[in-house]
């Protein structure tokens, strides 16, 4: 049995009046990430690149993908973005939030489980996921991921051990961006 490493990523920067693309400032986000991610990996394999189907995180995890060798990005809607409790200020049906509670809860089951080896997997996907798959792994109430902070192509690493133990390495990593582009 082996550990599992994940490297959850942010997407970058983007312009809602763009269809949720990335805009010049994501893009460089990305590619920062993706050659610091290249840098730190001395050899590594990676098991997967996994990303959101949605815009912002396909092209985030496409730009990073373009730093690292052999990096095929699989797009899964497990890991799209949602809200997952009663947030103020948005009305969003019960219906909806228990459904994005659901394929939150799906992504996590995917994704925090056993390796048979030592493994490296990196998720590009959306602040609203990571916090929440962040609030499961430490065993917080799931409604507190609202009071967390994620800023874009921030990295949060966690380990699923052999003996299904899961700890959270770090979070919201932003150290490889200067700080102008921060956000």
């Amino acid at each position: 049995m082996g550990t599992r490493t994940l490297l959850l990523v942010r997407h970058g920067q983007y312009g809602v009046e763009d269809g949720g693309r990335l805009t010049e400032l994501g893009r460089e986000q990305a590619e920062l990430t993706g050659r610091w991610i290249f840098a730190q990996l001395a050899g590594q394999r990676i098991g997967a690149l996994w990303s959101s189907t949605l815009p912002r995180a396909r092209e985030t995890a496409t730009i990073i993908a373009r730093n690292l060798t052999r990096s095929k990005v699989r797009a899964v809607g497990v890991l799209r973005e949602g809200i997952y409790s009663k947030v103020k200020g948005y009305e969003v049906p019960p219906s909806e939030r228990q459904e994005d509670r659901q394929r939150a809860d799906a992504a996590y089951a995917r994704l925090f489980r056993t390796s048979r080896t030592d493994r490296l997997e990196i998720v590009v996907c959306h602040g609203n996921l990571i916090r929440y798959l962040v609030c499961r792994a430490i065993d917080v109430p799931v409604a507190r991921w609202t009071r967390m902070n994620s800023n874009h192509c921030s990295m949060t690493r966690i380990l699923v051990r052999d003996s299904g133990a899961v700890r959270v390495v770090s979070y919201n990593e932003t150290a490889h961006l200067p700080a102008a582009m921060v956000t």
